[in-house]
């Protein structure tokens, strides 16, 4: 707003239509004009923009920003490179080395190989943990040892399962009376935790390396770390066995990158390591000798590649549904031919052609002929999953900016971080809560399962409309003096203050969810008066037209006790049992739908087609598909935004088949519907049958295609 105000100021409508709908350079030239004037705030103006208009550019353009001469310089901007040499040169002997493990990082081998270097002796290993009490004498006996010829250096490994002992290890380097030699070192690795005592992190020197970012960089750390020439000779068919390595290798990596878009990549940000890389590499070794993979031998590999190795490591059955899909891809008999092998179709990702392995070779064809930056489409996924991911980086950089702000931060000259508060608590907050709902129990109904369902919502509605109506008037009290201000009241002030929702009103004391997730308050009261709509609604009438699936703190419950319903209104006089039984839900063709439409029952019926059929169905509405679109001939690809609405589903029950799990590759994607965007078993729901329009399901399922009742992340 503020840029707009200062490039538009003393224009006319006219000026500024023209300016907007004329040529690209237009608004160009006069931007770059407005910011050479201004030299101090111009490089902050462009970046206060790029977060307007294109959230997803936010990292980048702060980047650009910092690395300005005129900001801070191109220095901090670079990432660190310092390798163990540098570290050491900068080290002392009572100056321990804290490197912090982050994903496939592990510093002890290059340790290793320094302390040969520098001593001629092998590090002495220590790992941390419970049962070890003597760490501080162990340390202290190899600070100064009696014999010079003893002397070598100490690994503390894994620091952040024994806390409690850094203390005593500190006070051997700050403390007086303990003798240590020049040449003595102590690393110490450790994993981030928010309990790692203060005096040792402010008084070691960190080291935190984080492996380098994309296809290129991960294969050639791959054929660096752990596959070698060796290796690649240890079959006889040298010129098969190097396709196979290539081959794994790629997929290694391809596992490794598909995390960095989140949800939609993996259900989870499963930690693979070389450890598996080596031990599936070790097994192919094995089960093959000779080299000559029949198709039984390619089932297996398969199978103990995306089912134990690395399967094994994925808690989610959709992530294994994907990693079964690569697996299709990368183990058949077309990756052995001798001409190279394009591992994904028509691009630059080909196996080397080369007669005689090489790993110089291979290394030298990977850095000449693969881009360095990959497209969301080398994993199976939508062209518009890279801008969600940056987008949501954005979002992650932005609220760890404002939690790193100091508690005492006054926005301007007038008004505190209280005052501001409790302004917003008076004109804005209390406006927004609904007045309580009544009680449907005392109602005389026959207590059918959705109308059990709907009193268990509407009491758990109240008891959240009761908490917070109680913590806003807590806040206003303590701001005023008149109660005590506790850490739980000071936190929620800050999240307030912030434009987010305070922990408490979302998770309880043992941090389970017992309200719904938000990223901002203004979402949170939102959603909080559309709960209040549906169930109010509800409370009134027999039956909603639709309902906001979404909306229910027990979605599961809900299709359950629809399902009990139809069971005991149609199916319980032929003598089946419950069991027997299952949801069909059934995405409707476009239609068009108003609020009233969606809440009134008789309204609904009226738009319906065979009514007799629909009558034991119901509708549900407000869930968006991430990855596709849904038209009528099957799902698509999507064109601009990667989430977007899904029409009204009708669930119906209908008797079991005799095959309720299917066997993939399937013509049909079974998508999976999870409660938020942050995915994983604990929030799905169900499952919807959607026919593809175009490719097959392998195509969407690699797309990480999946229908969201909401759109927020678990945090």
């Amino acid at each position: 707003f503020f840029f707009f105000f200062f490039f538009f100021k003393q224009k006319t409508a006219y000026e500024i239509s023209a300016c907007l709908v004329g040529s690209e350079m237009c608004i160009r030239d006069r931007y770059n004009e407005k910011l050479a004037a201004e030299k101090e705030l111009g490089s902050f103006m462009t970046l206060c923009l790029l977060r307007c208009i294109r959230e997803d550019r936010t990292v980048m353009a702060a980047q650009r920003f910092v690395a300005d001469p005129s900001v801070l310089g191109p220095k901090y901007e670079s990432p660190a490179a310092d390798s163990l040499e540098e570290v050491y040169a900068e080290s002392s002997s009572r100056l321990p080395i804290l490197c912090l493990l982050s994903g496939t990082y592990d510093p002890t081998a290059a340790i290793e190989e320094l302390c040969r270097k520098k001593l001629k002796k092998v590090p002495i290993k220590i790992t941390m943990g419970e049962g070890l009490e003597n760490v501080k004498s162990m340390i202290e006996a190899a600070m100064a040892p009696a014999n010079i010829n003893m002397l070598t250096w100490v690994i503390l490994q894994n620091c952040h399962f024994g806390l409690k002992q850094l203390g005593g290890v500190l006070d051997l380097f700050t403390g007086k009376g303990y003798n240590v030699r020049d040449e003595f070192r102590l690393f110490m690795t450790t994993e981030t935790s928010s309990d790692f005592p203060l005096n040792v992190l402010h008084y070691a020197i960190k080291v935190n390396s984080d492996p380098p970012k994309g296809l290129q960089a991960g294969m050639l750390r791959t054929f660096t770390q752990v596959v070698n020439q060796d290796r690649l000779e240890k079959v006889d068919a040298v010129d098969r066995w190097k396709n196979v390595v290539f081959a794994m290798c790629f997929l290694h990596n391809i596992l490794l990158e598909r995390r960095k878009y989140g949800s939609i990549g993996f259900s989870h940000p499963y930690d693979f390591n070389n450890a598996d890389l080596d031990t599936t590499l070790t097994y192919l070794e094995k089960l093959s000798p000779s080299g000559n993979f029949e198709e039984s031998k390619w089932k297996m590999a398969k199978f103990m590649v995306c089912e134990v190795q690395y399967g094994g490591k994925m808690s989610d059955e959709r992530d294994r549904e994907i990693l079964n899909s690569y697996g299709d891809d990368f183990f058949k008999s077309e990756i052995l031919r001798p001409d190279g092998y394009e591992l994904i179709p028509k691009s630059k990702y080909m196996i080397p052609r080369m007669d005689v392995p090489d790993v110089v070779k291979i290394k030298d064809d990977i850095s000449k002929n693969w881009p360095s930056q990959e497209d969301p489409s080398v994993f199976g996924l939508s062209n518009l999953a890279d801008k969600a991911y940056r987008a949501r980086e954005s979002k992650d950089l932005l609220s760890l900016l404002i939690e790193a702000l100091p508690r005492e931060y006054v926005a301007g000259p007038e008004k505190s971080r209280e005052e501001e508060t409790r302004e917003r608590l008076e004109k804005d907050i209390k406006q927004k809560l609904p007045p309580p709902l009544k009680n449907v129990e005392k109602r005389e109904k026959k207590m059918t399962p959705i109308f059990m369902f709907l009193a268990q919502e509407v009491r758990r509605f109240q008891n959240i409309h009761v908490t917070i109506a109680k913590a806003i008037q807590e806040i206003t009290l303590a701001i005023d003096g008149q109660i005590l201000m506790t850490p739980e009241i000071e936190d929620a002030i800050q999240s307030l203050y912030n434009g987010k929702v305070p922990r408490s009103w979302m998770y309880d004391a043992l941090g389970a969810e017992w309200s719904w997730i938000s990223q901002s308050s203004a979402g949170w009261f939102k959603e909080l008066n559309q709960r209040h709509s549906q169930l109010n609604t509800w409370s009134r009438n027999d039956r909603l037209g639709s309902y906001w699936l979404g909306g229910f703190f027990n979605p599961k419950g809900f299709l359950f006790a629809f399902k009990q319903e139809d069971y005991r209104k149609n199916r319980m006089k032929d003598g089946s049992t419950l069991d027997k039984y299952e949801l069909v839900p059934e995405v409707l063709p476009l239609q068009q739908w108003t609020e009233v439409d969606k809440f009134d029952y008789k309204a609904t019926q009226g738009k319906r087609k065979d009514k007799d059929k629909d009558e034991s169905g119901i509708l549900v509405h407000g869930m968006y598909i991430e990855g596709a679109i849904c038209v009528a001939k099957g799902l698509d690809d999507c064109k601009n935004e990667i989430l977007n609405q899904l029409q009204i589903v009708r669930i119906t029950v209908d008797e079991k088949s005799d095959n309720p799990k299917p066997s993939y590759p399937t013509k049909a994607y079974y998508c999976p519907v999870y409660r938020y965007a942050s995915r994983g078993d604990n929030n799905l729901i169900m499952k919807i049958k959607l026919e593809p329009a175009i490719r097959d399901a392998d195509y969407f399922r690699k797309k990480g295609v999946a229908i969201l009742c909401s759109k927020e992340y678990v945090v």
